[in-house]
């Protein structure tokens, strides 16, 4: 329904709020953040009324909601305006006042939620890449028309080996490959090579510094190690996080999720890329160019050292 129809349906609906006017300068502080949230509440009728209308209720959606973690952080103030706001979300869903959706690519803030929260109100839906079979149709229906490559039909196989099954990358790829007069070798696409770039910024993680990160607690050869993992369970698709740790140790494991050199899924829901996904946590590579990123930098380690030291 547009929003003419609500207007004509309810003409008296319309919230607009402002924590302050635009002239005046005030601090921000608990009191005046919890007044405002509290003038939402009781400015939003609950679903009953939402059904009465045939209109679906609200959605808050919040984008990279892992910033939440940076306010609580912050100092004992932001702790505190966290802790307001996260209870005003948890008590309006639970009122039927509006849905809320926090969204986050980062592998830890699905456990930093419920570990606020203090309720199963939290449910996760980790989205993930597409199936072969969604992500093959989707380059050949949608992809190659777009960008006229009709010499690429068939080859998704090909393709896929450095995009993996996720929609942007796939795009992207052929994006790039139209544009180079389709001559695109894997080492010059772009993600392959930004990916491989972190890479050997992770080589030297002493060299690493994040103000909003702790510093990495792996060493060099924990990366390596780590690449040969995930480079060798590549058929599989991924390896069992307790197996990582056992090769490297917890604080590692966890330091290079932090930094996104691995990604890690909590649950087996959604995992469409992935064949007979095991009902534990797993880890694979951050995307599909990561991975072959990690392949081209254990051979070129492989050739200038001879070995690799494990």
């Amino acid at each position: 329904m547009s929003e003419a129809n609500i207007k004509t349906k309810i003409p008296y609906f319309n919230i607009k709020f402002k924590l302050f006017d635009e002239k005046e300068k005030e601090e921000i502080t608990t009191d005046n953040i919890n007044e405002l949230l509290n003038k939402i509440t009781c400015a939003l009728p609950n679903w009953n009324f939402w059904y009465r209308y045939n209109i679906s209720p609200p959605i808050l959606v919040i984008d990279e909601a892992n910033l939440l973690r940076q306010l609580g952080n912050s100092s004992n103030e932001g702790a505190i305006l966290l802790k307001l706001f996260l209870n005003w979300l948890v008590e309006n869903t639970k009122h039927k006042h509006f849905h809320a959706i926090l969204i986050s690519s980062n592998s830890f803030f699905l456990n930093w939620l419920l570990d606020n929260l203090y309720t199963p109100y939290a449910i996760p839906y980790v989205v993930g890449d597409l199936s072969r079979e969604e992500a093959e149709e989707y380059f050949e229906k949608h992809i190659l028309p777009q960008y006229e490559c009709e010499e690429l039909r068939g080859k998704f196989n090909n393709i896929r080996r450095i995009t993996g099954t996720r929609m942007l990358i796939i795009d992207k790829y052929v994006k790039e490959y139209k544009n180079n007069n389709g001559k695109l070798k894997d080492s010059e696409f772009s993600i392959f090579k930004l990916e491989e770039y972190k890479l050997k910024l992770a080589l030297h993680p002493e060299s690493l510094k994040f103000s909003n990160k702790p510093p990495p607690a792996w060493k060099y050869h924990d990366l390596i190690k780590t690449m040969m993992a995930i480079v060798k369970v590549e058929d599989q698709g991924f390896i069992l996080e307790d197996d990582l740790i056992n090769i490297i140790g917890s604080k590692q494991v966890y330091s290079l999720i932090d930094y996104n050199y691995l990604f890690r899924r909590p649950t087996n829901k959604y995992a469409n890329d992935i064949i007979n996904p095991p009902d534990k946590v797993i880890l694979t590579a951050i995307n599909q160019p990561s991975l072959r990123a990690m392949e081209c930098l254990l051979s070129k380690i492989s050739l200038n050292s001879n070995s690799i030291y494990l």
